[in-house]
């Protein structure tokens, strides 16, 4: 009679590669999840400033303000002190339809 019919080392090997794949794939899905000003200009934006983003992203794009159907909330710091929100999985998809509208180039002057 066998003894041992399973390949015990090779099983785990394989149940370890589908758990870290499902793992990296939910790592990777962005719907629900939200970013700050900073977690947004590192991830779409190169890492520009926090103010050429919200000058040249924010304000030049009304349609990505929350308040006209877009993704991000408090796209300008209020007097309130409520922060900017940013809902990723859409800010991901509008950033790569309109990234040849960006002036990327643009900078601010003082």
């Amino acid at each position: 009679m066998p003894k041992n019919l399973i390949d015990i080392p090779s099983l785990t090997s394989f149940v370890k590669d589908i758990v870290n794949e499902v793992v990296k794939e939910d790592k990777d899905d962005l719907t629900g999840k939200t970013w700050n000003i900073n977690q947004f200009r590192k991830s779409c934006c190169r890492g520009k400033g926090d103010n050429w983003v919200r000058t040249f992203i924010f304000d030049e794009f009304p349609e990505v303000d929350y308040k006209n159907g877009g993704f991000v909330v408090n796209p300008r710091k209020t007097p309130e002190g409520k922060t900017t929100i940013i809902f990723a999985k859409e800010a991901c998809d509008w950033m790569q339809k309109h990234q040849h509208q960006i002036d990327w180039n643009a900078k601010i002057t003082n």
